[in-house]
């Protein structure tokens, strides 16, 4: 389990958790970053410490049967780390009720804003969220949600 990517947003998540980018991912972050700039952030959930959760409902896809989206949490506050905010990509697989992290990005500022301060690739398990989590409320929005219209289907 100790490689395993948990889906458990509202569990902090540690910088060391995270690993540094590398050069040959740049193309990657530069897509990320230009996807996240052009968001439409809904909110989903606000918890008890005032983290927030939200979803790109303008980015919404579906890439071979799966249901895409970006994912922010914005802390409220840094962590011990320093990260106001985590930005993940994430799919659901909505008939087995099931989802999975792409990549997910630790962010210096609110609303997934400021430098990337570590990021991490998902290890491509799937993972059934817990009936009453906000994993849960994220998938159940994801897969209610209409796709956008740059969905390649």
């Amino acid at each position: 389990m100790e490689n395993q990517v948990v889906l458990d947003s509202a569990r902090p998540l540690k910088n060391e958790d995270l690993r540094a980018p590398k050069m040959k991912k740049i193309p990657i972050l530069l897509v990320f970053m230009c996807f996240a700039a052009h968001a439409d952030w809904q909110l989903v959930h606000t918890d008890p410490t005032q983290a927030r959760f939200f979803i790109d409902k303008d980015n919404l896809q579906v890439i071979n049967g799966y249901s895409r989206a970006w994912i922010l949490n914005d802390l409220g506050k840094p962590n011990e780390q320093g990260t106001a905010s985590f930005r993940s990509v994430e799919e659901y697989d909505c008939e087995q009720t099931q989802a999975r992290v792409m990549q997910i990005h630790a962010m210096s500022g609110p609303m997934a804003t400021g430098n990337i301060l570590a990021r991490r690739s998902g290890n491509g398990q799937w993972v059934k969220p817990e009936a009453a989590s906000v994993d849960k409320q994220l998938m159940d929005s994801v897969c209610s949600m209409p796709l956008s219209s740059n969905s390649p289907q």
